[in-house]
């Protein structure tokens, strides 16, 4: 089916998803001892005594850096966090959760971004509440991406922080944004991009979800309430991961170390602090990810994409990339 109108996204949105038919015949085992372990093994790969993570590889195709999902309704999800980021908008009805130990309703036309450290639990939502759950990779955080939104530092800097800070960094954004009607066409039309899966449909809904976090920034102050705003400061973090991302084709830590004064020994155990990465495998992974990127978006040829990146030897770019994805960059570009 192709969704031409909002009527036909509306309709979709409304009836009963495959997962929530999965969900509600699961849900009359409530009372059985081993219901919690099975609800977490449809949304993990691992469970335990820890803490809950819903993994993007039950929800996500290896290839999407970007899924959009809806709720699972008539079904209350315990205390979790995930691997991915997660913007949530509330469609229809509302949403009741706690967030970080902070009670909130969310309520038609809102929006909540977390990180992937925040731990939140979802009270079981009705038949008219419907949320669409959008979920991100840092993939999709490419220097395109990056470079539109550099200029605002409350979002540039939850994002890195997201990413690079894993450890320390527990942060959400509340948008109270109801009456923005902005806010809701975005989402709209971001919806409409994904359910009608047309030629082009991943450069659009880059495109909505750049304008929308444009329109979200514009005047954050008067959409994040005062007692749920956390300052996210620009930090040394943020610094560096924008100048690695900057000059990510010829940087060597040298450079680096030079340019926030200092030592090249220090600069690497931060770095490797920072991310949980070497400099070089840091390094390596940003020029994968743009070079994945320009297979998938360009027509650029493969030696053009190899120097654009930075890599002069063509053989150890084949090397790394086949060790990164598992087939070669030809092949990539293909599927």
């Amino acid at each position: 089916m192709i969704y031409v109108d909002i009527g036909d996204l509306d309709k979709k949105l409304r009836e009963m998803s495959p997962s929530e038919k999965k969900l509600r015949k699961l849900s009359k085992y409530k009372k059985d001892k081993n219901y919690s372990k099975r609800l977490e093994g449809y949304f993990s790969n691992e469970t335990g005594d820890n803490s809950w993570v819903i993994n993007n590889s039950k929800l996500m195709k290896k290839s999407e850096d970007i899924s959009i999902h809806k709720h699972d309704r008539f079904t209350r999800f315990d205390k979790h966090k995930h691997d991915y980021l997660e913007l949530v908008f509330v469609y229809s009805g509302s949403i009741r959760q706690i967030v970080d130990d902070k009670s909130i309703e969310m309520k038609k036309g809102e929006i909540l971004i977390m990180d992937m450290n925040v731990e939140h639990s979802i009270e079981e939502s009705g038949e008219n509440d419907i949320a669409i759950n959008v979920l991100i990779k840092k993939e999709f955080f490419d220097w395109v991406f990056m470079n539109q939104i550099a200029d605002n530092d409350l979002m540039s800097n939850f994002i890195v922080k997201s990413l690079y800070e894993k450890d320390k960094f527990k942060r959400f954004l509340y948008f109270k944004t109801s009456d923005n009607k902005k806010v809701w066409d975005f989402m709209i039309n971001i919806l409409m991009e994904y359910y009608d899966n047309k030629t082009g449909m991943k450069t659009a809904i880059r495109a909505y979800m750049i304008l929308l976090f444009n329109e979200l920034l514009r005047d954050y102050n008067r959409y994040l309430p005062n007692n749920i705003i956390y300052k996210i400061d620009s930090s040394a973090t943020v610094e560096i991961m924008k100048y690695i991302g900057n000059d990510y084709r010829n940087i060597v830590l040298k450079d680096l170390a030079e340019h926030f004064n200092y030592s090249t020994d220090y600069m690497g155990k931060l770095v490797k602090k920072i991310t949980g990465k070497t400099f070089n495998e840091l390094r390596r992974d940003i020029r994968m990810r743009r070079a994945k990127y320009l297979l998938k978006n360009s027509n650029m040829s493969i030696s053009d994409v190899i120097s654009r990146v930075g890599y002069s030897n063509l053989s150890y770019f084949y090397k790394q990339f086949r060790e990164d994805t598992g087939i070669t960059p030809d092949e990539y570009r293909k599927i």
